[in-house]
């Protein structure tokens, strides 16, 4: 568990600080430690996080008063979870992802479908009509007959 962090402190804050106050100091925060200004700085983007952080806990009123509980050493109140939630968290946290269709298999004509399918083909290509393209898949069958 990270250690706790005074977001008072990191916006540089009183505890009595109002919203707007709250956003006033986050703005003056981002402006000096964005990571921009400090290119070759590796913790800047860290200080951000961090100041982003504070201005959405202090924010949020709910937020803001589960830390001031925390911050005074008191437990924070358990939030109430809704059973149903629970139970399809359970369900679907251990449930497999769900796999896509498996396609049908492609039919399977045999070698005279494809010789006519073939010769359809090379018809379409040529500009012939598909009597013509029967005509040469016969020709093609007579010919292995003899």
């Amino acid at each position: 568990m990270p250690a706790f962090v005074d977001h008072y402190r990191v916006l540089g804050v009183a505890p009595s600080a109002s919203e707007a106050e709250i956003r006033r100091a986050f703005r003056r925060a981002m402006h000096h430690h964005h990571a921009d200004r400090h290119p070759h700085d590796a913790t800047a983007s860290e200080r951000m996080r961090s100041i982003v952080t504070a201005r959405d806990v202090l924010c949020d009123p709910q937020q803001r008063a589960r830390f001031d509980l925390s911050r005074a050493g008191q437990p924070a109140p358990e939030v109430p979870v809704d059973p149903l939630f629970q139970a399809a968290a359970r369900a679907w946290g251990q449930a497999p992802p769900p796999s896509p269709p498996v396609p049908p298999p492609a039919p399977t004509y045999g070698w005279g479908a494809a010789v006519v399918a073939g010769a359809a083909g090379l018809a379409a290509a040529l500009g012939l009509s598909l009597l013509a393209a029967a005509g040469v898949a016969q020709s093609v069958k007579t010919r292995r007959q003899r």
